[in-house]
């Protein structure tokens, strides 16, 4: 099923004829819902909603896999029969019922003492960079940060040192450091783990960032152990040049990814 040079036509109906063997892992900023300065804005591109549903009813499995909170994925991208994986895999909403990583509630206090520290921080204060709580992670975005140049390095370097100091990892994307538990978990092992758990032969990832680059390593790894898989990269002026060359398939930006899946369910 690997496309290489396929067209989206070609793909989706190479897809379409073995539809209950394929499990569909889609990313959601930038790939559902077009990049917004407010990332509390940020909406999946009218019309893909409806579309999951009957996907998730015609192929293995159609998962959400993001760095997002699994309950704000549910939340805005609702339809029933699709998996919700947040926080890169590690938290998991499926018809109503959240789990997490116990790993992850172990280590709330300190991301609790790490949002605290970055609120302070004259970086953060003064730049007036927008912090997500993600309750168990908190990003620091600067996307809408006025001469947002100026306090790159500033940002960088306060959100390195508050990690380091309380036992976090920094996770970075566009404009964004995510600081989280140092707990195992990527986008990859959520596109494993939604293989293993729906029986899937083939697998279909699509992301636009840096956070997809393992799900992409997972499609290969899966490949080399006898399943199909298809890379998907959605282009924009921002996305990562070596997600688009690793990728069988590219996009252009939601609107694609829009026309890709009204052609799976056609």
């Amino acid at each position: 099923m690997t496309a290489g040079t396929a067209t989206v036509e070609q793909a989706a109906r190479g897809l379409i004829a073995r539809a209950e063997e394929v499990a569909l892992c889609l990313d959601f900023d930038g790939t559902l819902s077009p990049v917004v300065d407010d990332p509390q804005a940020a909406r999946p591109l009218q019309g893909i909603v409806e579309l999951l549903e009957p996907l998730a009813r015609r192929f293995a499995a159609v998962a959400l896999i993001s760095g997002r909170p699994a309950p704000y994925l549910a939340e805005h991208v609702a339809a029933p029969g699709v998996r919700y994986l947040g926080l890169y895999g590690l938290q998991e909403m499926y018809e109503g019922q959240v789990r997490v990583d116990p790993r992850l509630e172990a280590a709330r206090s300190a991301v609790d003492a790490a949002a605290a520290a970055l609120r302070e921080s004259p970086a953060v204060r003064e730049s007036g960079a927008w912090l997500e709580d993600k309750v168990y992670a908190v990003g620091v975005h600067t996307r809408r940060v006025p001469d947002r140049d100026r306090w790159t390095d500033a940002v960088d370097r306060t959100a390195r040192e508050i990690a380091e100091q309380y036992g976090l990892e920094i996770i970075p994307g566009k404009m964004v450091w995510e600081l989280r538990p140092a707990v195992r978990g990527d986008k990859g092992d959520g596109v494993r783990r939604v293989v293993a758990e729906s029986g899937a032969r083939a697998v279909v990832v699509v992301g636009d960032d840096l956070g997809d680059l393992p799900a992409f390593a997972a499609v290969a790894e899966l490949a080399a152990e006898g399943h199909d898989g298809l890379r998907v990269a959605v282009r924009s002026q921002e996305a990562p040049p070596e997600l688009l060359a690793a990728a069988d398939l590219v996009l252009e930006g939601p609107e694609g990814v829009l026309d890709f899946l009204r052609r799976l369910a056609t």
